[in-house]
Parts: C-alpha cells; structure tokens; sequence
C-alpha cells in the first residue's frame, strides 16, 4: 500500500491516503526529519537525542470508542522504534508536542519496538507518527491494532506519602479485568521513571474495589515521584498518574508545584493536611486571570493542570482551598 503522509505547513496539514492496518512501511533517507519528543502520556519534552529523525505520519481512523494499542514489529536489525500518537486536530513536525496525546519506545515485543496506548472517547481521524530512537536510523515496520475495548481498570485513587520505614504507597482500583500486575515506577526528575526492582504487585482482578498498598524502604533524600505502569495480561501497558513525596527539610508544610519552568503542564502538590475541594487559578504577569478550575486535593496525590493554551510567560498559580487558604506560587512556562 502506498506510504500515508500527512504534509504540515504552518500548523495546517492535508491528508493525502488513508492507512489500513496492519500497516506496512518504510523509514527511510527520503523522508521528512523532526526534532522528536521524549516518550510520554502525554509527551511534554523534546528529546536531545532524537534530534534530526527521519518520520513517516499515518492517519488512523476510529470509528468506535475504547482503549486501543498500537504496536510495532520490524524486520530491520537494531532498528529502534519509537512511536506516537497525535489527536484530530493533527500533526505538526515544527511543534511536535502540539496536539501529541502519547509516545512510547521499547513497550512493544522485544526491545526495540513501541506500543502506545490510549483511551480513545471521541471518533475521528488520528495521527500516529513512526520514528525513530536517533538519526539516521532507517528500516521497515509494521503496525497493528487492538480491538477498541473497555478499560481493563479504573483507579479511585493514587497517593504517596512519608513514613518512618520509607515511602508508602497506597491505590485502589475498581472493576478490574485482564489486569496482571501493577509495576512501581520511580523518578527524581517526575519525568524519566525506572521500574522499581521488587516493584511489582500482583493484580487481584475483582470486580470490587481492590486496595493495595508497597513500601519504597529506599527513597531519595529530597523529591520521589511515584506511578503505577499497569500491565495487561495482553501485554499492554498504561500508566497512572504521578504522586510526589518530598524528603527535604520542612517537606510536611508547604504546597509544591513542578516541574518549573514548564511547557505544557503544571503539577501541585498539596500541602500536609490539605483534602477536600480547592480553586485553581492562573494569573498572568498583568494579573489577569487566565485559566480557572475546581479540583479535588487528596494529600499525597497530585494534580495536574494543562498549560497548552497559555503563551511562554511569567505566570503565578493561585490556590484557594475550602478553608479560605490562599497559596500563590510564581512559576515560568516556555
């Protein structure tokens, strides 16, 4: 079949095939280079490494909701793929973290292969970008497709907080099916995370609510970011969100946001103590308001507000919790 490219200029694309999966196509020397993006649900960052790499852009039609994996195969001998899947509004390879909902390297079979999962709630036509771990990288691959399906779990609720024996985690899922095991991940930065070596927690699969708990006897001595990388029996995988426990001096006082400088989310910290509804606002260098939410703080979890829309700036964050306390937090966006 002949190769779906989706052409960008300034920021508007045009769609010129139509791809049928499985998909076959090629990587090569006469395709289009960009400056990727790291991994990620969703991407936020672009890579240093993946600077200059050849793509190929495949549009992908949904016409039924549900949670779908796209997965990779190649023939081509150390031929590191990586993947990524961008939403309707599609693809722009001079700002390849526009729009981007996920990206995957090596969760495919193998080691060298991806598999980006996603929760698709609206039909429409999507973008999955096929490139490269580094330049000049070139070979064949394959992609195919799950069946639209339900989600195999739904988390109530993700926390992390600090204890006497080490950083102790607490979940609970609902309606679990399929699930094999919830894998521990860890991170210093909130944004590269490793598996945990004895990380791993067999999944009860209940159709009740499941609690689980793990101890981290080993945390670092300022911040820990924690997920749950959730391992289907199917072999794909998803990810929860991210819960922070901060190790630092007076770590069980004061709200924290990171990262900062950020390009596209922000994410706060609750301070000890803080539950119950809060009002998030962002104010602009002029004082201005320019985005307002209500959210719900559980201490130890995280909360995540999209920046997408907001220009690079000086910006402070405002939180106002049920109790009238008031938290302003200057940060830069890029």
């Amino acid at each position: 079949m002949k190769k779906a490219l989706l052409l960008c200029s300034f920021g508007l694309c045009s769609l010129l095939a139509l791809a049928q999966f499985p998909y076959s196509g090629t990587i090569s020397t006469t395709d289009p280079k960009f400056n990727r993006p790291d991994p990620g649900n969703p991407p936020t960052t672009i890579s240093t490494q993946g600077v200059g790499v050849f793509y190929d852009v495949i549009p992908l039609t949904i016409t039924t909701t549900g949670l779908v994996t796209i997965t990779s195969s190649t023939t081509t001998l150390n031929f590191d793929l990586v993947g990524f899947l961008y939403g309707t509004a599609g693809f722009d390879p001079l700002n390849p973290l526009t729009n981007a909902l996920a990206g995957d390297d090596d969760s495919g079979p193998g080691t060298l292969n991806f598999a980006v999962t996603y929760n698709f709630t609206t039909p429409g036509t999507y973008y999955i970008v096929v490139t490269t771990l580094k330049p000049p990288l070139t070979g064949d691959y394959t992609l195919t497709l799950t069946e639209p399906g339900p989600l195999p779990v739904r988390l109530v609720s993700f926390s992390a907080e600090k204890t006497t024996g080490g950083s102790l985690l607490k979940w609970t899922s609902a309606e679990e099916t399929g699930i094999s095991s919830y894998e521990v991940q860890h991170s210093t930065d909130g944004v590269s995370f490793k598996d945990i070596s004895d990380g791993t927690v067999k999944a009860v699969n209940a159709s009740t609510n499941s609690n689980y708990t793990y101890v981290d006897a080993n945390p670092y001595q300022k911040l820990n970011y924690y997920r749950l990388k959730i391992a289907e029996k199917t072999g794909a995988t998803t990810f929860s969100t991210v819960a922070l426990v901060n190790n630092g001096k007076n770590s069980n006082k004061l709200m924290a946001i990171f990262p900062n400088p950020t390009a596209n989310v922000l994410r706060i910290q609750p301070a000890t103590g803080q539950n119950g509804k809060a009002t998030v606002a962002v104010l602009s260098g002029a004082g201005q308001i320019v985005y307002k939410s209500d959210y719900t703080f559980l201490e130890g979890s995280i909360v995540t507000v999209n920046l997408k829309k907001l220009s690079a700036g000086s910006y402070v964050v405002r939180v106002r919790t049920a109790d009238g306390q008031i938290s302003n937090l200057r940060f830069v966006k890029y």
